[in-house]
């Protein structure tokens, strides 16, 4: 995925606290990282934040990650994320971790986000303009 101009990019220092008792970067630690740059790609690409009593927004729905290389501390990573996905209700995001300057991943994942109305408790229809921006955003998005 990585070089693809249209991927969001997400800067992170792995801290020395992220590190489990044999020095590896804990598993759920990427888990977090992975979920930061969901965040910060509903802000920067769909204008999107997260704020107490929001009446709608995208909620993760599945997650599959996949482990490729051990991270240590010190570590500069980037999470280079993609929606490759779009369907009425749901998104299909796709993100990789890189060392900085590194060509190959440490952990590659696919996760599924839902678009919610919380206050009826159930999934909704992505809004029009939302759907503008992520098409906008994305050189190519599968349409489904």
């Amino acid at each position: 995925m990585s070089g693809d101009k249209s991927e969001q990019l997400f800067h992170i220092d792995v801290a020395w606290g992220d590190s489990d008792v044999l020095g590896h970067t804990n598993n759920v630690q990427f888990i977090r990282y992975l979920e930061s740059a969901r965040v910060a790609y509903c802000e920067e690409v769909m204008g999107l934040s997260l704020e107490i009593g929001m009446s709608a927004g995208w909620v993760l729905a599945d997650m599959q990650c996949s482990y490729l290389q051990q991270v240590h501390y010190p570590a500069h990573l980037e999470v280079h994320s993609k929606i490759s996905r779009i369907g009425q209700k749901s998104v299909t995001l796709m993100a990789d971790i890189f060392r900085t300057e590194e060509g190959e991943p440490v952990v590659s994942s696919q996760a599924v986000m839902v678009w919610f109305d919380f206050g009826a408790k159930k999934s909704a229809t992505i809004p029009d303009q939302i759907r503008k921006l992520i098409i906008d955003h994305e050189e190519v998005v599968e349409q489904t």
